[in-house]
């Protein structure tokens, strides 16, 4: 399933005077700015592993470098860490905040946690975290500003336990825990939703495009920052458009803010960036920038004409991918520091894509849904879910053909068996009904065998040769790249013998079919490919006793199986 976040900062009611726009956009004198960034991609018990959270932390840190008036040195990373360590650094700041203070000098503060969290808690591989104890060392830092952004996996809602406050999901106690006064939350769903990662994105939603916005993407006014209020009304928006069109549904973030109309407290200045990508006022569609030699989408914008917008970025080789009403573009192109370069789609080289309707036939040359209009809070209607429910899989392998009463009755009429493991072939369709539970469909050969006995020169032979169709559920749990499952199903089975006889007076050949039952179970396991194909490899056994002779004896054409295939899963939109 889906990956799952949740995003929290924290800011004390105390700022600095609002600056003119006419004054150089830089934070007052005599100002440190320090930077916790922690990232874990594990989980607890329980819990799958996130694929991008250390990813998220080293993105969040390179923009906090590069155009957040941090120093390099005072951006601290840490990947994994256990909960004494995290404490500790949390501490450090403090101890620097206090000797600043003593200088009379202000004090900034950012705190980003990407992972796994629970109701009350963050998670650090086996240990917990308490947002209390969160809370209070970071209320304990003597700092100006203070941001603490939490992008933290938590999966479902809690009961309440007897004599203790309400366990819901991370959104909704991240605001009961941290808000209080002089602080403000910023969470990355409501207390109804689930957060999601992204693979085409290799981040969380809310994450990168918080990040995109920091790069200049929310500057909204132009004036060179990005203000707290611009990076959050980006991020939401573009979070919503986002997820609307997948499997899990829409997320909302959400602000609650107490800095007494102070919102716009700038966090970046993306007009600083040695580096930058003008996207030119006239451009208008998706707009997907990649690096070239890592492979790392650094921005997704969804352009509208009539406003420039330029993104902060490093020197170096890029590529984009430009959607638009006309078609698709892919740019390819070289940043230098001291200089702003202009994107121009019409220097680009087109890119062929398939054109497809959606039932309605509204989606026609947008297979992506990228140039479907943002979706805004107040137009749930334009809501469009786009999943991967359903697969198509087949598999090859072997199967055991079973020895029965049947058998036993032809050797003794002197037949004797021929081989011993027989080709395995199978084909399905498979649709998710919810998380950890699909149906399958499937057909396929079940067991065949050949008894064969020679008389006077002659040969008679004898073969056997099985057919089922099953439905079947399947309970699967999924990581990041390995997964687990087992199924059990019923259904109809065929067999079919075949007679051979050299004797006088017998026809050659005869075919004789019959009808039963099937009753199929397997366990497996699954290793991701490239998107969107698994492969898998299941042992599995059938009890299928369709054939039967005159006297009563009757032939299971099931047995015991191994086969290995491969999974595709592809795209719906209801």
């Amino acid at each position: 399933m889906a990956l799952l976040a949740s995003l929290a900062p924290l800011v004390p009611l105390v700022w600095p005077s609002r600056a003119r726009a006419d004054e150089p956009a830089r934070p007052p004198p005599h100002v440190h700015a320090y930077a916790l960034v922690v990232g874990d991609n594990l989980g607890g018990t329980g819990q799958l592993a996130l694929r991008f959270a250390e990813d998220d932390a080293r993105h969040v840190a390179e923009v906090l470098r590069e155009i957040g008036h941090y120093d390099a040195g005072d951006v601290r990373v840490l990947l994994q860490p256990d909960a004494g360590h995290l404490l500790a650094a949390i501490d450090d700041v403090t101890a620097k905040a206090r000797a600043n203070a003593d200088r009379a000098e202000q004090t900034e503060v950012l705190f980003y946690f990407s992972g796994h969290a629970r109701a009350n808690a963050l998670e650090l591989g086996a240990e917990e975290l308490p947002l209390a104890a969160l809370r209070d060392r970071l209320r304990a830092i003597p700092s100006t500003l203070t941001i603490a952004v939490l992008d933290a996996c938590q999966s479902g809602v809690f009961a309440r336990p007897k004599g203790a406050e309400p366990a819901a999901d991370f959104s909704y106690n991240s605001v009961s825990h941290l808000t209080q006064r002089g602080l403000a939350v910023m969470a990355s769903s409501t207390a109804l939703e689930l957060s999601q990662e992204s693979d085409e994105l290799k981040a969380s939603y809310f994450t990168h495009h918080l990040v995109t916005g920091l790069r200049g993407a929310g500057d909204a006014d132009g004036d060179g920052r990005v203000s707290l209020d611009e990076a959050y009304r980006y991020a939401y928006r573009r979070t919503l458009a986002s997820t609307a069109r997948t499997q899990i549904g829409e997320q909302h973030a959400t602000l609650e803010t107490d800095l007494a109309g102070q919102g716009d407290v700038p966090v970046t200045y993306p007009a600083e960036a040695k580096a930058r990508l003008v996207l030119p006022a006239a451009l208008d569609g998706r707009v997907l920038v990649q690096h070239r030699a890592s492979g790392a989408v650094v921005a997704e914008v969804q352009k509208a004409a009539g406003a420039m917008v330029r993104l902060a970025l490093v020197a170096g080789d890029y590529d984009a991918v430009v959607t638009r009403p006309g078609g698709v573009v892919e740019c390819r192109f070289t940043l230098s520091d001291d200089r702003a370069m202009d994107l121009d789609p019409s220097a680009c080289t087109p890119v062929p894509i398939a054109r497809t309707s959606a039932k309605g036939g509204d989606d026609e040359g947008d297979p992506s849904g990228a140039l479907r209009e943002p979706i805004e809070p107040d137009r749930p209607e334009h809501r469009r879910v786009r999943s991967d429910r359903w697969a198509v899989e087949g598999a090859l392998g072997l199967t055991q053909a079973r020895t029965d009463g049947y058998t036993s009755r032809l050797g003794e009429f002197g037949y004797d068996r021929g081989f011993l493991l027989w080709g395995r072939a199978t084909l399905g369709v498979s649709r998710i009904l919810m998380p950890h539970l699909a149906v399958v469909v499937q057909v396929g050969t079940l067991a065949a065998d050949t008894y064969t006995r020679s008389i006077e020169n002659e040969t008679d032979r004898v073969t056997f040769r099985g057919f089922g169709a099953a439905a079947y559920l399947r309970a699967y749990v999924e990581g990041p790249l390995l997964g687990v499952y087992g199924q059990a199903g019923v259904g109809p089975s065929l067999g079919v013998v075949t007679f051979e006889t050299q004797q006088t007076g017998v026809p050659p050949t005869s075919t004789d079919t019959s009808i039963g039952y099937l009753m199929s179970g397997a366990v497996g396991v699954t290793a991701r490919l490239q998107a969107p194909v698994t492969f898998f490899a299941q042992g599995g056994f059938d009890y299928a006793p369709a054939i039967t002779n005159l006297i009563g004896d009757t032939h299971d054409s099931g047995g015991f199986s191994l086969a290995f295939g491969l999974r595709v899963r592809f795209k719906e939109r209801p």
